[in-house]
């Protein structure tokens, strides 16, 4: 089985021998071509070669296709900051007004943003190349919850959401984020990408209680699942930090796959996930794969490994690989995983 195959047959449900690796790694990826943030963002070509290269010199089953986590913010007007040798970041919320905020949700927007039309056409770029020989998963930016949070500043919606007056706009706050989400899951999977993902890791409960998360948050992954489903797009949820008080509510939401932090009991994780939902990760980018030694890679992958005897697992990361990693380590996690 080529990579491909190999994670469709897990996300079917069945094991695959070796257990499939994908890696997000796109500050690395950048960098071992020699691209700064900004030529890496600004350009398709440039987008599409750092990843293939990387995951073909490290024999990797599939692309995680990410740019930043800006994309959607920066589409409905909220204040991007774009620096030359770091991923996007936001600076500012949008408005302090939710119905402001409400109406800069319009899904239309998305095309009209430069940026994730270079987004788009990398995603294409690949497809010819590597389509269905690599799994292409491309990410979709922040989810409902997120993108809210980011078109009020966080503060002033964490505020609005202790604020009962404030619960009706809050949730056709989410409404129409979510519509402008699910419009960019819908684009990705048009320029060729087999799968989504998107992170949304606002709701979690490093930020917020598993009782908010379960009133403001699971309803909209729940709908996600749904309309994606209807459409036939296969998607993965990500949340950043330590999921045991919340992850029971994550799988009942129905995804194919969560990507989990090293933070969360990952042995607990496999019991709770078994034969419902497939886990993506759980190395610690930092700790083990910057930080750490090829030997400790490659004991904490074998450690990870032996917890998912039965598959259910895409191993990799738990989340964005900081620029800088050693190829050394990222060579040891691999030789753990065929060995």
């Amino acid at each position: 089985m080529n990579g491909y195959d190999k994670i469709t047959t897990v996300l079917n449900g069945s094991a695959a021998d070796p257990v499939p690796t994908m890696l997000h790694s796109f500050m690395p990826a950048a960098a071992e071509k020699g691209l700064n943030q900004r030529e890496y963002r600004s350009n398709a070509d440039n987008i599409a070669r750092a990843h293939i290269d990387f995951a073909r010199k490290y024999d990797l089953d599939g692309i995680l296709v990410d740019v930043d986590t800006c994309m959607e913010a920066g589409a409905i007007g909220i204040e991007v900051d774009l620096p030359d040798n770091e991923p996007a970041r936001v600076t500012k919320g949008l408005s302090t007004d939710l119905d402001l905020c409400i109406e800069a949700m319009d899904k239309d927007s998305l095309l009209k943003y430069d940026r994730i039309n270079i987004m788009l056409d990398a995603i294409f770029k690949m497809r010819k190349e590597v389509g269905g020989e690599l799994l292409i998963r491309g990410n979709a930016d922040q989810g409902p919850f997120s993108l809210a949070m980011l078109s009020m500043g966080i503060s002033e919606f964490l505020m609005a959401l202790l604020d009962e007056d404030s619960t009706g706009k809050i949730k056709l706050l989410l409404d129409r984020a979510l519509e402008l989400h699910l419009e960019y899951h819908r684009l990705i999977k048009e320029a060729g990408a087999d799968i989504t993902s998107f992170g949304d890791s606002s709701c979690g409960p490093d930020l917020i209680s598993p009782a908010m998360y379960r009133e403001f948050s699971l309803p909209w992954h729940k709908e996600i699942v749904r309309r994606l489903d209807a459409q036939n797009i296969t998607t993965v949820c990500h949340i950043c930090g330590n999921l045991d008080l919340i992850l029971e509510d994550v799988v009942s939401a129905g995804f194919a796959a969560v990507e989990v932090d090293y933070k969360t009991d990952i042995a607990r994780a496999a019991e709770i996930m078994k034969g419902k939902s497939v886990l993506f990760g759980p190395i610690d980018p930092s700790g083990t794969f910057y930080f750490g030694s090829p030997k400790e890679v490659e004991k904490i992958t074998k450690d990870v490994l032996r917890l998912f005897p039965e598959g259910g697992l895409v191993i990799g990361a738990g989340c964005a690989l900081p620029q800088g990693v050693g190829e050394d380590n990222i060579r040891a996690f691999c030789r753990a995983v065929s060995s």
